[in-house]
């Protein structure tokens, strides 16, 4: 699958109301989406071209406390939300597109920084 792919069907999950969070899928790394009540991954069903439906995130059991985010991993945070509000308002699919890459970067580069 290429990562065209991947940021259409993310937008595509943006404009039917879903909400990406600042979570990645352990498995592909790409952005979870809350959608329908649902915490789910919606890149790797489409590595499974058997499987019709997505299928939901497994439930995942509390993480334990951490950290607070330094400065930098605050700032990407707040960054990436601003931007998500910006996505669920543009009308236009490039720009929600080009914003939902911007999403991307950031949430992984938050990654990045929680493995330190």
């Amino acid at each position: 699958m290429t990562a065209d792919k991947a940021d259409e069907v993310m937008a595509e999950y943006l404009l039917k109301g879903g909400k990406m969070l600042a979570k990645s899928c352990k498995v592909c790394g790409y952005p979870l989406f809350e959608y329908r009540g649902e915490t789910r991954c919606v890149v790797c069903p489409l590595a499974e071209p058997e499987s019709p439906l997505p299928v939901p995130e497994p439930a995942q059991s509390p993480s334990p406390a951490r950290e607070p985010p330094g400065p930098v991993a605050a700032e990407i945070e707040r960054t990436i939300v601003h931007l998500c509000e910006r996505i669920r308002s543009e009308q236009r699919a490039g720009e929600c597109l080009t914003l939902m890459k911007a999403v991307d970067r950031g949430a992984r580069a938050l990654g990045r920084l929680d493995q330190r």
